[in-house]
């Protein structure tokens, strides 16, 4: 396995990735992934990253879930682009065993882009990603497929419900509802093609506590802490590691 042996100081900057995406996680029900699979697969393969994140993404999904289901009502007028979602996190996660570990990465790096653009140029991007009428079936498909090939759906996920007149609590809701369900259709598929191995579930159950000791953290922390100096964090980071994974493509 490809994180098998490991140093001390990568074993603390694998923990610190887990831990940090799960503190974004819990304040604003997006990050986990997002921040910890590309930082992974700048010491493994996207494979491994992905397979490793299944369990621990599961995991604060459902707290979340859990946390703000008052507000299971809303899922009804997205039954298009989350049942297109669940299929496509089926289909994507056999284009782990379809594609070179180079490629992975370079959809990684694309869409990590995306989302720097969407950033920059929120009003123009985010219309074209939220999606109405059948473009909520395309939408959804293209959610779960990246879902499964790279273990990150963010940057279609997140904009797909933005400006819908949300409150936070429910904008949470429905974000984490999606990446469960396409996360569910990602381990299914991952243990039906065995990529999923026993070793890999370990690690990932393993990964599982720290997620949830800083997604609680997050929670706390969601009311203190202004979300723009958050962005601003988060956007330094991303730009750090778009660099890197640039750098391992080429």
């Amino acid at each position: 396995m490809d994180l098998m042996p490991i140093s001390t100081g990568l074993f603390i900057f694998v923990l610190a990735a887990i831990s940090m995406g799960a503190l974004f996680k819990g304040m604003t029900g997006l990050g986990l992934p997002m921040f910890a699979v590309p930082a992974l697969a700048t010491l493994t393969s996207v494979e491994e990253a992905v397979m490793l994140m299944i369990i621990p993404s599961i995991g604060a999904n459902l707290w979340l879930v859990a946390k703000h289901w008052q507000y299971r009502n809303l899922l009804k007028e997205h039954v298009p682009f989350l049942a297109s979602g669940f299929f496509g996190g089926l289909a994507g996660t056999t284009l782990l065993l379809l594609l070179d570990d180079r490629w992975l990465k370079l959809i990684l790096a694309t869409w990590l882009a995306l989302y720097l653009l969407q950033y920059f140029f929120h009003k123009n991007s985010l219309s074209i990603f939220r999606g109405h009428g059948p473009l909520a079936y395309v939408l959804g498909a293209a959610a779960g497929t990246t879902q499964g090939a790279t273990g990150i759906s963010a940057q279609i996920i997140a904009p797909y419900y933005h400006g819908r007149s949300l409150v936070p609590a429910a904008y949470a809701f429905l974000v984490t509802f999606t990446f469960l369900l396409v996360s569910s259709a990602q381990i299914t598929a991952a243990v039906t093609t065995e990529l999923l191995t026993p070793q890999r579930l370990q690690l990932g159950l393993a990964a599982l506590v720290p997620t949830l000791i800083f997604t609680r953290i997050g929670i706390s922390l969601a009311s203190k802490i202004s979300h723009e100096t958050f962005n601003k964090i988060l956007l330094l980071i991303f730009c750090l590691m778009e660099i890197k994974l640039i750098a391992d493509i080429f």
